[in-house]
Order: structure tokens, then sequence, then C-alpha cells
């Protein structure tokens, strides 16, 4: 998720400290970055990309972001080693947009490789391990109990060099390489990144943002309508208010429109796009 700590990992294992790592409540990493380092003699690649629940980016444009770079891997018979899915143990609660990332984290892996995942939990040092224990034990207990039981692993990660150079070394002992299900679906099956399980996903969620955001525009109309005018306070701030659900109705429409434009692509010219680019000369 968006502010779990991903960067810092990434600089913590990788000894690099030039990463650009956010410190407030916006997301920093707005691209993805490939960062490699040496470990246990062998050259390991970390691929940093943004959380979903972006505060810059939509679900759509994040999942879009990923798709292009899994689609320019699978061409080239780039394999994952492994995925780390950090969680900040410092959240007093298990929010919305939590339950939603997982849920579009385990359309997008597929469930024959959650045993790949491991779910790792930061940020020890904001809390007192009986919060963290407690805490550590909701998330296995509740939410992350259907990866567990499709063999994925829970780690807690000290916030160190040593910690985390450990986990990643135990985890490329334990895997063999593998595709994304992503991949597979675009690659092998060339469908649309609408018609993915991830995909899907991204259109259910798209489709309930639409009715909530044409419910609340419809409601300010109404208070707009039946305000008094001599409040001109109330009237102004309902005004702002409006016009800001209707920025958001629009933000929804257009990612749908995107997804559905993006239908009729095929993965060639995707690539070959993403390639033009230049996003792809790190691989």
């Amino acid at each position: 998720m968006t502010g779990a700590g991903k960067t810092t990992f990434i600089s913590k294992v990788t000894g690099r400290t030039d990463l650009e790592i956010g410190h407030s409540l916006t997301s920093c990493t707005r691209d993805i970055q490939v960062i490699e380092t040496k470990i246990d003699g062998q050259t390991v690649s970390f691929v940093d990309t943004p959380g979903f629940s972006d505060t810059h980016m939509s679900d759509t444009e994040v999942l879009q972001l990923i798709a292009d770079y899994l689609a320019a891997a699978y061409k080239r018979d780039m394999k994952l080693s492994g995925i780390i899915y950090l969680h900040p143990i410092s959240d007093t609660r298990v929010t919305h947009h939590a339950t939603k990332n997982l849920q579009m984290f385990q359309k997008l892996t597929g469930e024959k490789n959650l045993k790949n995942v491991v779910l790792t939990t930061s940020m020890w040092d904001k809390v007192t391990p009986e919060e963290g224990t407690a805490r550590e034990k909701e998330l296995k207990d509740k939410f992350w109990r259907v990866l567990l039981a499709f063999e994925a692993k829970a780690v807690r990660y000290a916030g160190t060099t040593e910690s985390a150079q450990r986990l990643v070394s135990q985890m490329l002992a334990d895997n063999k390489p593998f595709y994304l299900q992503l991949q597979e679906e675009m690659g092998k099956d060339n469908k649309a990144l609408r018609d993915t399980a991830a995909g899907r996903e991204v259109m259910v969620e798209l489709e309930r943002l639409k009715k909530e955001h044409r419910r609340e525009v419809k409601e300010m109309e109404d208070l707009l309508r039946n305000s008094a005018e001599e409040n001109r306070n109330v009237v102004e701030a309902l005004k702002e208010h409006y016009h800001g659900r209707l920025v958001e109705l629009e933000k929804t429409l257009r990612d749908e429109r995107t997804m559905n434009e993006e239908a009729v692509r095929s993965l060639r010219e995707r690539i070959e796009d993403l390639e033009s680019r230049g996003r792809c000369a790190v691989m």
C-alpha cells in the first residue's frame, strides 16, 4: 500500500541512499523503478511500484503502469522470483483501501502464485510489542487468512538492512521463478487488461464509484436548489463541494473510457508503445 515503506525497504536492502522516499501523506513513487544489487553473489532486481489507492494516480492508472511493465517482462521471458507485500503494522485498523488493495493484489498475482508471496509487516518501531503482536494476529486470522491458506508467508521486517537482506535471501532460496496471473492472461491468452481478473476488479470498482459519485452530485444539486440564497457562505461551500464531486465523477468516467479503449489494442501494440516511451530500457 501507499505509505507502507516499499521504497525505504529497497533503499535498505540495496544500500542505495538516492531513492526518493516519501515522508508525508502523499505518495512518492509515481512511476516504476528498477534497482539492482548483489545478494549472496546473485544479481537481484527490485521493482518498486506505486500502490493501489495512490494519492496521485487512480487504480486504473496504477494497474496500467504495472501491466505495461509485466507485459514487456513477459515478452523477454523475464520471470519474478517473489513478491514482497508490505503492510505497516503501525496502522491502527485495516481500512477499505487496504482490503481493496489486497483483493487487487490477489487478482493480479493469481492463487497458484501466492506461495511466492511474503506478507511483510513494517514499521515495528512505531508500536509497542503488545500492540504489534495483536495487530499481526488480526491480520493473520482475518485479513490474510486466505493468502496464508495458499501458502503465502508472513514475516516481520525490523527496518534494518540485515532484516531486509535475510528476508530476500530466504525468498530466493525457497521460490522458483514464475509469471504472474496477469502476465499469462495478457501474454499467453492475449486478453485485454479490462478482461483480466485484475482488470475486472478495477471495472467493478469503477462502476461502484460511478454510482456513488452520481448519487453525491444529485444530492449536492438538490441541496443547492434548496439552500437559502441569503446564506452566501453556505452556498459557496456547497458549490465548492459540488464541483469537487463533479471532478471525481469525470475522472471515474475517464478511467472507465480508458479501460474500454485499451481493450481494442493488441498486446503487440501496447508493448511497442511502451518501448517507444523508453520505459523498458532498464530491463
